[in-house]
């Protein structure tokens, strides 16, 4: 799955086409300072190349799943020809902390079939007080 331990190939969350979305409930309320996504290297893939790896996307807050008017911490670039764990700072720092995120993935690397997650992290503090 999206959030767990699991970097062999077909070990991932995959979706159809080249962008989807997901939205996950963190484990508390988090002033989010960061995200890593994680696809798996060429070297173990079993065709030499990581096409269905995501490329343009964006991460957004939200106060509930309903909520018209998420935060957006910004809109990233993962490089498929770069590590496969890549760690991507908040561009845009959020005064209010979230449990959901929504990870929108807007282009993949190439596969036009699908596209694969093998793992998402959200990095931040865990909010001490319940709000």
């Amino acid at each position: 799955s999206i959030y767990q331990t699991g970097v062999l190939p077909g070990e991932c969350w995959a979706f159809k086409g080249s962008s989807g979305s997901v939205v996950i409930r963190l484990l508390g309320q988090v002033h989010v300072s960061g995200v890593s996504l994680e696809h798996i290297s060429p070297l173990i893939s079993p065709t030499g190349e990581t096409a269905t790896a995501p490329k343009d996307f964006s991460i957004w807050g939200l106060m509930d799943f309903e909520d018209k008017k998420p935060f957006l911490f910004g809109n990233f670039i993962y490089d498929n020809t770069g590590s496969p764990l890549q760690y991507f700072e908040v561009q845009n720092q959020a005064k209010e902390v979230y449990e959901i995120i929504e990870l929108k993935v807007h282009s993949n690397s190439g596969n036009p079939e699908y596209t694969c997650i093998y793992r998402i992290r959200v990095h931040g503090t865990l909010s001490k007080t319940r709000i």
